[in-house]
């Protein structure tokens, strides 16, 4: 299996669990608390490493105790954390997150994510250039992804862009992107066509870009025709994690050698799992449980 490298935000998120949300100035009780490990890119590395992929991940921590959490976690999820850049003058990057039943609030402070930057990557280019599939997001700045690309696209590597937070990429870098994965809202900022219907933004870049559409499946161009992969029906309890879940999936399957139109399956398939308990990582599907799903379809 090819090797998967995950360059991309890690954080701590606190999560507060109560009946209400307080309003300004008002105190509550809350019935729970929690922490776990985050940042979109922590949670899609955990999500290929369970379904048996060889992971790498590279980004930034503080040099305190939610770091040494992160390094904790990634080491029980089996993903390779020797090339992490420990930042000593900032935080290791933090979401608190309030939830009432169905409603939620979410501050976030990327703190050491910011460190992510084209000095830490240069110093790893070596490193980094090991891999044959790379998974970015949005959370850490965009100079090191505008550096790293052209890089990778030289060598002929797989890339992934989860563009999210959704901000436009400039088109240079999008020419040199193999999968672009925004979901139905982000897909017209990023590719700064405001006015595009999905099917026109599709036609523009075949086999490139996959837009998520939540229960209405995944959709993509493959030359002649847009194709939908059907999403898959559950009930469910927490969709938090779940586009993070096809992501990592999907690099998955690439890393398996299949078709396009497989991987997007199978990156459903996960993510309709992980929907089913609380927590963006907690219900992320073991490679055990996806292929037990199969066996019963």
């Amino acid at each position: 299996m090819k090797k998967i490298a995950v360059v991309g935000s890690i954080n701590s998120d606190y999560f507060v669990e109560a009946d209400v949300l307080p309003k300004t100035g008002e105190t509550i009780l809350g019935n729970n608390f929690f922490r776990a490990l985050g940042g979109k890119g922590a949670n899609q590395a955990v999500a290929a490493s369970r379904l048996g992929a060889q992971v790498t991940f590279f980004g930034s921590i503080g040099n305190d105790d939610n770091g040494n959490f992160a390094k904790d976690s990634f080491l029980l999820e089996n993903v390779e954390t020797s090339f992490l850049n420990v930042a000593n003058n900032a935080h290791t990057g933090a979401a608190f997150v309030e939830i009432s039943n169905s409603e939620n609030r979410i501050i976030v402070i990327p703190g050491a994510n910011s460190h992510t930057n084209k000095i830490y990557v240069k110093s790893h280019l070596e490193q980094i250039l090991m891999h044959d599939i790379f998974i970015f997001q949005l959370e850490i700045p965009m100079e090191t992804i505008e550096y790293l690309i052209p890089i990778l696209y030289e060598k002929q590597k797989i890339i992934i862009v989860n563009p999210a937070p959704s901000q436009l990429i400039k088109q240079d870098i999008l020419e040199k992107i193999t999968y672009l994965t925004p979901n139905e809202h982000e897909y017209q900022l990023v590719l700064d066509q405001p006015d595009s219907s999905m099917e026109d933004a599709l036609s523009k870049f075949p086999n490139k870009l996959v837009i998520t559409c939540g229960q209405e499946g995944v959709k993509f161009f493959d030359g002649s025709r847009i194709v939908n992969v059907p999403a898959r029906t559950v009930q469910a309890v927490d969709t938090t994690g779940a586009g993070d879940t096809f992501c990592g999936a999907f690099a998955v399957a690439l890393a398996d050698g299949k078709e396009l139109s497989e991987c997007i399956r199978f990156g459903n398939i996960a993510a309709a799992l992980s929907v089913q308990k609380k927590g963006a990582q907690a219900g992320m599907p073991y490679r055990k449980d996806l292929d037990q799903f199969l066996k019963r379809s």
